[in-house]
């Protein structure tokens, strides 16, 4: 949800200017919104806009934009409803404002969860050759999720938003080079439109730089810039930032091992709905490097999260460490049991979880 307003923010800091023929007074009033908006004062700017609105005195172009703004400005305090109502009226007004029918689409797919109708949202914008939608209709091609998966005609959309210096698209087509999904492999490009989307503010290019030098795929592993590149964006919010820069604190790669900062990293991604770091955070509390960390209570509610998004080996190890740690050792043993019967385990990974069923017999919770 941190994301969804972060989007609808910048959507709303940018969405007065499109006004062209606005009167003196109107423009006025949307200077004056616009300005409380850059200081997040979103009543203040529904109050602006209701008044604009309720004068009469607005062009209905103008009016159009005022009920786009003001439903974005409901968003922005939850109030998704009216959000709803007045982009809605705004497309009555205008059925072809694009940042309305984005705004749409961005509620569709973020707060209903309803991916088909966010796609056609998307589209109706796309079809105006709008950038923003270009890039939110690609994501949705990239996942499956309301469309058929579709890397290439995700990576022709992503290429129309950086040819019209859409920011936010550069480091989206950077990873698909850098992967070579939808386009043809091709690291330096990769990297080229990465940097490039580092320089001009854009937040997950330094998580895809990080993790270039982590992995050491298309630059010489280096775990001092992958930590440097991944604490620029974690310091800015991002989730899998702050759980990438756990990782390397808890296993010691580019600084000296710090169980105390890797917890508290993942705790700030788990906060955002980060399954991956939610399962690392739920370790770390179960298995107890350090009495600092050790909580076991804890452990069960970050587990919690983490199986909700993926009952996964994985996961339902940690869970089961949990349990054990806090003495229940019935519902560990029963939880590894669950594990065990899984089709997809490896020989290996097999005799590891048998391992962990001798532990709980005896009453042992895992220790790293």
């Amino acid at each position: 949800m941190r994301y969804l307003v972060v989007l609808l923010t910048c959507v709303l800091l940018n969405a007065f200017s499109v006004t062209s023929v606005a009167e003196d007074a109107a423009q006025s009033v949307f200077s004056t919104a616009q300005q409380a908006a850059a200081e997040g004062r979103y009543d203040d700017v529904i109050s602006l806009l209701s008044s604009a609105i309720d004068g009469g005195s607005l062009s209905e172009t103008d009016t159009a934009i005022a009920f786009s703004n003001r439903g974005i400005a409901y968003s922005l305090l939850k109030r998704y409803g009216l959000a709803v109502q007045d982009l809605n009226q705004a497309i009555r007004l205008n059925p072809e404002h694009p940042l309305t029918l984005n705004h749409l689409g961005i509620l569709a797919e973020h707060v209903e969860l309803n991916f088909a109708k966010a796609a056609a949202w998307y589209q109706k914008a796309v079809d105006l050759g709008y950038p923003a939608s270009q890039v939110n209709l690609a994501n949705l091609y990239r996942s499956g999720r309301g469309v058929e998966r579709n890397d290439a005609l995700a990576a022709q959309y992503l290429i129309l938003a950086v040819q019209q210096n859409y920011d936010a698209a550069l480091v989206a087509l950077g990873e698909m080079y850098m992967d070579g999904t939808g386009v043809a492999r091709n690291e330096q490009k990769g990297l080229e439109l990465l940097r490039e989307g580092v320089s001009r503010g854009v937040v997950t290019g330094n998580f895809y730089l990080g993790r270039a030098y982590e992995k050491g795929s298309a630059l010489q592993k280096d775990y001092v810039k992958a930590m440097a590149h991944y604490r620029e964006s974690a310091m800015q919010g991002h989730a899998p930032s702050q759980g990438a820069l756990g990782y390397l604190y808890r296993k010691g790669l580019g600084a000296k091992r710090d169980f105390i900062e890797a917890a508290k990293w993942y705790g700030l991604a788990s906060e955002q709905g980060d399954a991956i770091a939610a399962n690392r955070l739920a370790w770390l509390l179960a298995t107890c490097p350090i009495d600092e960390i050790c909580d076991g209570n804890a452990a069960l509610e970050y587990a919690g999260l983490a199986i909700k998004a993926d009952r996964s080996a994985s996961n339902l190890d940690t869970l089961a460490a949990a349990y054990a740690r806090v003495g229940e050792f019935d519902r560990a043993l029963s939880v590894v049991n669950e594990i065990l019967a899984l089709d997809d385990l490896s020989d290996a990974a097999r005799r590891k979880y048998e391992r962990r069923i001798d532990r709980y017999q005896n009453g042992i919770p895992f220790q790293i």
